[in-house]
């Protein structure tokens, strides 16, 4: 009953305080949030004139439960048709600020001679702003319907949920002292696991349930299985070894895709205020007054930088997004704090026992202040684009202009990007998943078989960084070399998608170039400048070189051939006896295009990039000279008609290159290549001008074999070129140039008269 007691009286004192402080702040018009950490310090050891509570740790108890309904309720905001609708301006945004702020707290935080752990958590912290404060300030000024502060909370919403992976990652870093690469993969298998689960509970069974108990809810019954739900989240989460966070998080976001999903929301507000204001509370009872003194100065240096970098960042992603200056200016001005998900990020850390005392009181010091500072900044917007627009040269606002558009939003809304992004993001996520596994494998599990093995410290760790990166090199190649034909076609579409890709291309970059410098910087002590330049080169030919080009070809084809070998098994098995299976030459498809006037001097160049664009000029048909597989020294004349063979995305995009380069007519509709091939003899009745298109079975006495196209030569040697690979069951179209040729292959290879004839000869077609 005493322990009852401590409780009932530690709450009473908290409420009582915070009530007194919530109503002063909101009489000066300043965010609650402010009220709750005052009050928490009011309350807490270090203020001595009142009162202070008998046992903090209850409260911080009440204060995890306050972090457990946050999260659920960010959770019931959430829904993937949310993001879908957000569009590529916000996720430009996002990345373009969180990867700099990550990057610059790290920076900062080494720099003041603090831990690596310190710093990774310190960029954490710094890498997000306050969805709450800026929320709050929009409302009372009356700008929540103004163009930037949608592209700002569309932009949160972006942030919010990157947060919560970077909780997932800052966990496994913070143990991973302690676990091998392989318990890491299992580790993010179990994430990934888990994320599966919830989407089959949140798309089959609890909307379906939901429905059939729906008599029976009324507002009691329906909180109460909510939160049951939540809890029941929060404790499989941690069972397998992940935050409440995070468990709660998923709770709520399977919830808001229900009909009840508003209803609920608005049924937890007042838990969600309740318990989220004794997390706040106990936030404040950490703020020290004696550290703040003696860590003033790097108070006001993360103050600074926090500010400073997230304004610039944000008007820099905003301007790179596509979005016009105005909102470039409103949306920096406005994302310039930190919040609550940086408490909860100090918070994990301090629970985990991996950070400072310090961080927390530094990190709530440079909250507060920023809270404060967040409305003068956004009433500043427009007079600060005043003085943008005045000071910048002419020519400056004429090159914005012209690569940002007010109608970005619009654009972004076109189902080229959507199925862009379909792909990016699958591929970026999983090959930095893997990125992540073989840099704790190489530290923790390499190192350790060399050092046991007798190998000097000092040699064992250059050998463990080279192997590392090694492995490191192709799964980077993987990630950042190849862009898929969407990249191309939005690139050429329109101006203002271009700023966009590159922010999208930079950011895979950016994430290559982190992952070789952090595995230098943990295993060798080299100067930084030197660290900067082998890491450059590394990622330079990790993306550029042909050899490495090579082999990430061969990982990607194992990989989707191994992963759906049952699929192309089934498709395989279909050839010749399914009517709707479509051969290779099916697949191709071919276009003609009638040159009527050239636009520019050499336009060789734009007509014959096809390895950019993804097409291949199989002939010219210059008055009654057909030219078969023509090179860029078969030139253009004004009449020549090229026939271009290609998918149907990679025509579209060639058709907007030759705009700018060739006034152009279509002669017909587009044609499979084979039903072109088969048509020729309508066009010419001479033989040796028809394109043949060959199957080549490749032996292990094959003189392509074990060598990629390009080595093979069969272009030089044969004037023949290789369309696509038949591998077991796996069809490739229009293979890279550095893909490797195995026995087994089928080559399907595109070629006149005079191509079947050398092969014959050689003894490659029997």
């Amino acid at each position: 009953m005493e322990h009852l007691d401590f409780l009932i009286r530690d709450l009473a004192l908290i409420l009582v305080v915070a009530s007194i402080t919530t109503i002063i702040f909101k009489k000066i018009k300043q965010p609650l949030v402010l009220g709750y950490l005052l009050a928490g310090f009011l309350t807490s050891a270090n203020f001595s004139i009142l009162p202070n509570i008998m046992d903090p740790e209850n409260i911080h108890i009440w204060g995890e439960l306050g972090i457990i309904f946050l999260m659920f309720a960010l959770g019931l905001e959430f829904s993937f048709h949310k993001i879908a609708n957000i569009g590529g301006s916000a996720i430009v945004t996002a990345l373009t600020v969180m990867t700099a702020m990550v990057f610059i707290g790290y920076g900062v935080g080494q720099l003041m001679g603090w831990s690596q752990m310190d710093s990774i958590f310190l960029g954490g912290m710094l890498s997000m702003s306050s969805t709450m404060i800026i929320l709050k300030a929009y409302d009372e000024l009356g700008l929540k319907q103004k163009k930037f502060a949608q592209l700002v909370l569309g932009t949160l919403i972006v942030e919010d949920v990157m947060a919560i992976f970077m909780l997932i990652v800052l966990s496994t870093l913070s143990v991973s002292k302690n676990i091998s690469g392989l318990e890491l993969g299992g580790q993010i298998g179990m994430m990934l696991l888990y994320l599966i689960i919830w989407l089959m509970l949140g798309v089959y069974l609890i909307p379906t349930a939901l429905k059939k108990a729906s008599k029976y809810l009324n507002d009691e019954t329906l909180l109460i299985v909510s939160l049951g739900l939540c809890l029941a989240m929060v404790v499989i989460a941690n069972y397998m070894g992940f935050s409440s966070a995070l468990g709660a998080f998923l709770a709520g976001s399977i919830l808001a895709g229900t009909v009840k999903g508003e209803k609920i929301e608005e049924l937890l507000h007042p838990i969600k205020d309740f318990f989220g204001a004794i997390f706040f509370v106990s936030v404040g009872m950490l703020v020290n007054p004696d550290l703040i003194v003696q860590y003033a100065g790097p108070i006001l240096l993360i103050t600074v930088v926090t500010i400073l970098g997230q304004m610039t960042f944000s008007f820099i992603g905003v301007l790179l997004s596509g979005q016009t200056l105005r909102t470039a200016v409103g949306a920096g001005m406005s994302m310039v704090q930190i919040g609550e998900f940086s408490f909860i990020i100090a918070s994990l850390g301090t629970t985990l026992g991996v950070t400072s005392d310090f961080l927390y009181p530094i990190v709530v010091s440079v909250s507060v202040i920023t809270t404060f500072t967040t409305p003068m900044f956004i009433k500043k917007g427009e007079p600060v684009y005043g003085l943008i627009s005045r000071s910048l040269p002419k020519r400056t606002l004429k090159k914005i202009k012209q690569y940002t558009s007010e109608k970005q939003n619009e654009n972004e809304k076109d189902p080229d990007w959507k199925e862009f992004l379909s792909k990016y993001i699958p591929r970026t996520a999983i090959t930095i998943i893997i990125l992540i596994c073989i840099y704790i494998g190489g530290i923790h599990f390499v190192a350790p078989i060399l050092d046991h093995y007798g190998m000097v410290m000092e040699y064992a760790e250059w050998v463990t960084a080279v192997i590392t990166i090694v492995l490191m090199a192709p799964i980077i190649n993987l990630m950042s070399y190849k862009r898929n034909v969407m990249y191309t076609k939005l690139w050429l579409k329109n101006k203002t998608n271009r700023l966009p890709l590159l922010v999208f291309r930079g950011f895979r970059v950016v994430v290559s170039l982190f992952f070789v410098m952090l595995t230098i910087k943990t295993m060798t002590n080299i100067p930084v400048w030197i660290l900067w330049i082998i890491s450059l080169v590394i990622v330079f030919f990790s993306i550029k070189s042909d050899f490495m080009i090579s082999h990430s070809i061969k990982i990607e084809t194992r990989f989707i051939a191994n992963f759906n070998e049952r699929i192309l098994e089934r498709k395989k098995k279909e050839k010749g006896v399914v009517k709707g299976y479509r051969w290779l030459d099916e697949t191709l498809l071919v276009e003609e295009y009638e040159i009527k006037q050239i636009l520019m001097d050499e336009p060789e160049k734009n007509i014959f990039a096809r390895r950019k664009l993804g097409i291949q000029i199989i002939k010219i048909i210059r008055k009654d000279h057909h030219i078969n597989i023509p090179d860029i020294r078969a030139g253009v004349r004004e009449g020549d008609i090229l026939v271009v063979m290609g998918k149907k995305n990679n025509l579209e995009s060639y058709e907007m290159s030759l705009e700018n380069t060739v006034v152009f007519s279509k002669r017909k509709e587009m044609l499979t290549l084979r039903d072109y091939t088969y048509g020729q003899v309508f066009i010419s009745t001479d033989k040796e001008n028809h394109l043949l298109c060959m199957a080549v079975n490749v032996t292990n006495q094959c003189e392509f074999c074990n060598k990629t196209i390009q080595m093979s030569r069969i272009r030089e040697k044969y004037h023949g070129f290789v369309i696509g690979i038949d591998r077991g069951a796996l069809s490739m179209v229009t293979p890279n140039k550095n893909t490797h040729i195995r026995e087994g292959d089928v080559l399907w290879v595109l070629g006149a008269q005079a191509t079947v004839d050398r092969f014959l000869r050689d003894g490659i077609l029997n």
